[in-house]
């Protein structure tokens, strides 16, 4: 398997892989002092394009819907670090925001999220175990966003209530 990817967040911090240490500022609801046993990995083609910042809007909602059952979410872009910071701070996103830069795409690619031609991540999720064991994948086309629900449902996520 290739070396694990290098992630940083919004603030610099390193993270390791898969990216399930409790963040430092969780959103409300959530419990920030024990690690999920599950992550949910959100990857999007770019910080501050119309369908990602439609996305973002709605990530700290799903962060505090899916700790009770153990559950993390890490958003990851190829964008930088202080790209997603800026990003973070203009639009109040509290889940951790991870930097893909460099190796450009490592994390993405691992999982099969990377669109080479782009250069940029696909519009994907992939829940993860603390293996790095894919359990569960969502994605969307170019152009379309995916739906809270679709992280909720399933493998034992919780009931959709949306």
């Amino acid at each position: 398997m290739a070396e694990a990817p290098a992630l940083r967040d919004q603030h610099g911090q390193s993270w390791p892989w898969p990216p399930l240490a409790p963040d430092p500022g969780p959103p409300e609801g959530a419990d920030g002092a024990s690690v999920p046993s599950r992550c949910w990995l959100f990857f999007l083609p770019g910080a501050f394009t119309p369908v990602c910042t439609a996305e973002l809007g709605w990530v700290d909602e799903l962060a505090g819907r899916l700790a009770p059952a153990g559950i993390g979410l890490r958003v990851i872009s190829c964008d930088s670090a202080p790209v997603l910071r800026a990003f973070g701070d203009a639009h109040g996103v509290r889940t951790p925001l991870l930097s893909d830069f460099w190796p450009h795409g490592a994390a993405a690619r691992r999982v099969g999220a990377f669109d080479d031609r782009s250069g940029r991540a696909r519009r994907t999720s992939v829940l993860v175990d603390a293996a790095g064991r894919e359990m569960r994948r969502v994605e969307a086309a170019p152009g379309q966003e995916r739906r809270l629900a679709d992280h909720l449902s399933g493998d034992g996520v919780g009931p959709d209530r949306d």
